[in-house]
């Protein structure tokens, strides 16, 4: 059974199905630990972390005694998991690359890294663009006497998220790559899926983005169609 540090070589046989399972709940109980470390590391700096995520929107309020408490224990939590992705990224390598041929596993060991970098670029987006541009735009609709209140607990959940969203719709790109190197997805059948595609990719953002605004919506298409065409170009005819 191989530990928390061990890489797989290129050259190991496929893991018989018995001790492959038997290395899922090794892997299972590192991730665990490494993300309740990586949470409780967050955890000490979520006020800090919680007063700059509050800025655009000012002040903010909760109705519940226990609200803010959960509130910093959920950042916390999502702080922990971006902290610590490298690190669970490698133990789903550990897991899978056995039972991968040689071919699949020097594309996953390539796009893992890949991979990670797509989602921070992508959630950096939500929090430092998307965020405010979507609050200036929502809170706009006030007034002198309708001013806004708004909640921790929802406040949180739309940013985490909004954040989250684009960072799983930035992995596209790997996920379009992978499947044209293994000879599966043609760039000429991606071009002709093109108006499909943009189609779905607004239409993504519209259910995957947290409140009803055409602002965050863009955001979120807009990038993603840009990606798309871009990777276009890095794939084989």
């Amino acid at each position: 059974m191989s530990t928390v540090l061990e890489r797989p070589s290129l050259e190991d046989p496929p893991m018989p199905l018995l001790e492959h399972l038997s290395e899922l709940r090794l892997r299972l109980i590192w991730s665990l630990l490494i993300l309740a470390a990586g949470t409780a590391l967050a955890f000490r700096f979520s006020s800090l972390i919680l007063s700059w995520l509050a800025r655009p929107a000012g002040q903010l309020v909760f109705q519940a005694p226990a609200e803010a408490f959960l509130a910093r224990l959920k950042l916390a939590l999502y702080g922990g998991f971006l902290l610590t992705l490298p690190l669970l990224l490698h133990q789903a390598w550990l897991f899978v690359a056995r039972a991968l041929d040689r071919r699949l596993r020097r594309l996953l060991l390539a796009l893992i890294p890949l991979s990670y970098l797509l989602f921070l670029l992508g959630a950096g987006i939500a929090l430092f663009v998307v965020v405010p541009a979507a609050l200036k735009f929502l809170l706009s609709y006030g007034s002198a006497e309708v001013r806004p209140l708004l909640g921790l607990g929802n406040y949180l959940e739309f940013v985490t998220r909004l954040s989250l969203a684009f960072g799983a719709v930035f992995q596209i790109p790997l996920l379009l790559l992978g499947l044209n190197r293994l000879g599966l997805l043609s760039r000429q059948r991606v071009s002709g899926l093109r108006k499909a595609i943009y189609f779905a990719a607004f239409v993504a953002a519209a259910f995957l983005t947290p409140g009803p605004d055409v602002v965050s919506q863009l955001c979120l298409a807009l990038p993603a169609l840009a990606l798309f065409e871009l990777t276009m170009l890095a794939m084989a005819p």
